[in-house]
């Protein structure tokens, strides 16, 4: 039987794979971490396969081989807690800390300081204003997409939190991009905007999957062909459920016909 201590200590390496996986991490590097960190507390031919989805690590410890087999929730891009985690295994590698200060290392790392609501609206309406006038929009279709950019933060927040579609990415999409086309229709219909177009670019750029596309394409050029298909095909998905909620508010309002 393999040690507790030990048992412990390879629960943490896997749970800071996960957490680099989660927060935007790519699957190469996954890999190259948890294997590293394997060999650094005496582990010997470690053996890691990850996915988007789930990482399989297998290595022997004192003649004993282990394997742990870790199911990853959704992601949820966070570069500072990438960033976090890759310092935690350089200094975990160098140091070699037991498996209690360990864990305390990871929950740390793992502290952050969050925005409040009102910051997290503000920087929903900056990047639906930039990218509207960015597009060519007026002035006032910028404005009018940072007013609908606050709308869709809260709206995200209430659809997310209903627990039938909790976590669902499609779903929220569809609904954004719905509430989205509506209320820039309805604003050029009033007069308030001119270019319901590039309203709801400004809107919709802050729902592109545009970190999972590039992870795909390095996937690809790493040679994780199979994680690399799973990024793209799940960019690309998600683009034609954007696209599928705007468009679909469009025809019912007799945008397009």
């Amino acid at each position: 039987m393999l040690d507790k201590e030990i048992q412990n200590v390879f629960t943490e390496i896997l749970n800071i794979g996960e957490h680099m996986l989660r927060a935007g991490g790519e699957v190469y590097r996954v890999e190259d971490t948890i294997s590293r960190l394997i060999c650094a507390y005496g582990g010997k031919k470690p053996h890691v396969f990850a996915i988007p989805s789930n990482i399989i690590v297998t290595a022997t410890f004192e003649g004993n081989e282990i394997t742990h087999t870790r199911r990853v929730p959704s992601a949820e891009i966070n570069f500072e807690i990438l960033d976090r985690m890759n310092d935690l295994a350089r200094r975990v590698c160098h140091e070699k800390p037991n498996a209690g200060e360990l864990k305390q290392m990871v929950e740390n790392a793992l502290t952050l300081k969050k925005y409040g609501h009102a910051g997290k609206m503000f920087i929903y309406a900056l990047v639906s204003f930039s990218f509207a006038m960015f597009f060519g929009g007026s002035f006032a279709d910028a404005a009018v997409s940072a007013v609908i950019g606050v709308l869709l933060y809260p709206a995200t927040q209430m659809i997310n939190s209903q627990r039938s579609v909790q976590g669902n990415i499609i779903f929220i999409d569809i609904l954004c991009a719905a509430i989205s086309a509506f209320f820039a229709c309805l604003a050029v219909r009033v007069g308030i905007a001119h270019d319901a177009d590039k309203i709801i670019i400004g809107n919709v750029m802050l729902l592109i999957p545009g970190v999972e596309l590039v992870n795909g394409m390095r996937d690809f050029i790493a040679g994780d062909i199979q994680a690399g298909m799973m990024h793209v095909f799940e960019a690309l998905f998600l683009a034609i459920c954007i696209a599928i909620g705007a468009a679909g508010v469009l025809t019912l309002m007799g945008v397009i016909l």
